[in-house]
């Protein structure tokens, strides 16, 4: 007989091994720049999700929401693609630059939405367009994302620059 706790710690190391295989495949197809980087990935209980920090000049990480559990393969590969972009993105940066990032990220809506934007933008470049668009037929949805929705690309927008650049 299995406790609510043991149902917890099954469901989230079941979903890490699902994140961790998928973050992998993603990561040698297509960041070649992050493959010698350790980037850690955490499944917690977590309101948005995803997010990707780097706090230089080693440790990189990723946390993916328990509430991407149930979630198909194409969505959380939109999800991994993402984030690995913004890691990606903190890594051009530099220590400096991506210091005075941060502080602005954390303090301005409008850098939030510019840096979610270009990430988007990156992912698509990168031939995620389709499972960036699957996630956000979900999170455009999700009460709990509607106040950040505006941060990233609509559907229309992912649809029409995936065309544009030949990525969908």
């Amino acid at each position: 007989m299995s406790t609510n706790y043991d149902r917890f710690v099954m469901e989230t190391g079941a979903l890490k091994k699902r994140v961790i295989k998928i973050a992998e495949r993603i990561r040698e197809d297509s960041f070649p720049g992050l493959k010698d980087k350790k980037i850690r990935f955490f499944v917690l209980r977590f309101k948005f999700y995803a997010c990707s920090v780097w706090i230089p000049p080693f440790l990189r990480f990723i946390v993916i929401s328990r509430r991407t559990k149930d979630f198909s393969e194409i969505v959380l590969t939109g999800i991994l693609a993402h984030e690995l972009c913004h890691q990606e993105r903190y890594l051009e940066m530099g220590i400096m630059r991506y210091l005075r990032f941060a502080i602005g990220f954390i303090t301005s809506r409008k850098a939030q939405a510019s840096e979610e934007r270009a990430t988007d933008r990156l992912t698509i470049g990168k031939g995620y367009g389709r499972q960036l668009y699957e996630l956000s037929k979900i999170q455009y949805y999700d009460k709990i994302h509607k106040r950040i929705n505006e941060n990233y690309l609509s559907l229309e927008e992912i649809k029409s620059y995936s065309e544009s650049i030949r990525k969908w």
